[in-house]
C-alpha cells in the first residue's frame, strides 16, 4: 500500500484508531488519551491522529545505537528517559559492554536535549502520561527498536494503556512490538518492509520546525491555531 505523504498517512491511520476505539468503550476518548510522536517523521503522522481526537501531542525521542563504525546499522536504541533497547545477539562481552556504555551515556544527553529544546521552543511543558492511554505513533515500522524503546519510556513514565501505531508495520515488527504494549494498529501490514519510505510517494525529510509547530499547535485538546513564526532549534 502506497501513501501519498505523512499527512495522508496520518488521516488513514486516525481513522483506522478511531474504529479500533470505538470497541474499546473503557477509554475516555477525551481527557485519558495522549498521543506521541515519534520525531521527526512521526510527528506529523501523529498531529493528524491528535487533531482526530483532539488529544494532546507529546514526544519521545529515541535514537538508534548504531554497530561500531556503521552508523546505520543499529544494534539498539537509546531514549530520553534512558532506556536502553539491544538486539539480543549482541555478546556477552566486555569490550561490547564498555562501547554499549559510552553510546548510551552520548546518545541520552542527545535525546534529553533536543526532547527539551522542542518543548522550549513550542513554549510547552510536558503533559502527564500517569494513568493515560498513550497512542505511540511513528511514519512506519521496520526494525522496531526505536519504537520497542518509546513504548518501554511510556509505560515508564506511567501509561496505564500503550498502543504503537503507525500507518505501515512489518508482520515481523507486529509480533515483536506486541510484547511491549497493550495493542498494536496499523493500516498495512505487509509480509516484507525493507525500509519504511517505500510505502510513501513523498518521504520528504520533517523539518525540526514542522516538529516545534505540530507540538504548538496540540499543546491543549483545543489545538489552537499554531504560530506561523519559523523557531531556530540548535539540535543534532
Amino acid at each position: 500500500m502506497m501513501f501519498s505523504n505523512r499527512i495522508r498517512a496520518g488521516r488513514d491511520l486516525a481513522e483506522k484508531l478511531s474504529k479500533f476505539l470505538c470497541d474499546k468503550p473503557d477509554i475516555n476518548k477525551n481527557s485519558d488519551l495522549l498521543v506521541v510522536g515519534l520525531p521527526r517523521g512521526g510527528v506529523p503522522v501523529a498531529l493528524q491522529v491528535s487533531r482526530k481526537f483532539g488529544s494532546p501531542l507529546e514526544i519521545i525521542m529515541s535514537k538508534k545505537l548504531p554497530f561500531p563504525g556503521q552508523p546505520e546499522y543499529a544494534i539498539g536504541a537509546v531514549s530520553s528517559d534512558g532506556i536502553v533497547v539491544l538486539n539480543p545477539e549482541i555478546p556477552e562481552d566486555p569490550r561490547w559492554k564498555a562501547y554499549i556504555e559510552e553510546q548510551r551515556q552520548g546518545l541520552l544527553e542527545r535525546t534529553m536535549s533536543i526532547e527539551e529544546q522542542f518543548y522550549a521552543l513550542a513554549g510547552r511543558t510536558k503533559t502527564s502520561f500517569q494513568g493515560k492511554t498513550v497512542i505511540v505513533v511513528d511514519d512506519g515500522v521496520a526494525t522496531g527498536m526505536t519504537a520497542i524503546a518509546a513504548l518501554q519510556t511510556a509505560r515508564q513514565r506511567g501509561a496505564k494503556f500503550i498502543i504503537m501505531a503507525a500507518p505501515v508495520i512489518s508482520s515481523d515488527s507486529v509480533q515483536q512490538l506486541s510484547s511491549h504494549c497493550d495493542a498494536v494498529v496499523a493500516v498495512s501490514v505487509p509480509a516484507k518492509l525493507y525500509s519504511v519510505g517505500e510505502n510513501y510517494i513523498d518521504f520528504s525529510q520533517t523539518s525540526n520546525e514542522e516538529v516545534v509547530a505540530a507540538l504548538r499547535e496540540a499543546g491543549s485538546a483545543n489545538h489552537p491555531a499554531p504560530n506561523r513564526m519559523q523557531p531556530r532549534f540548535n539540535g543534532r
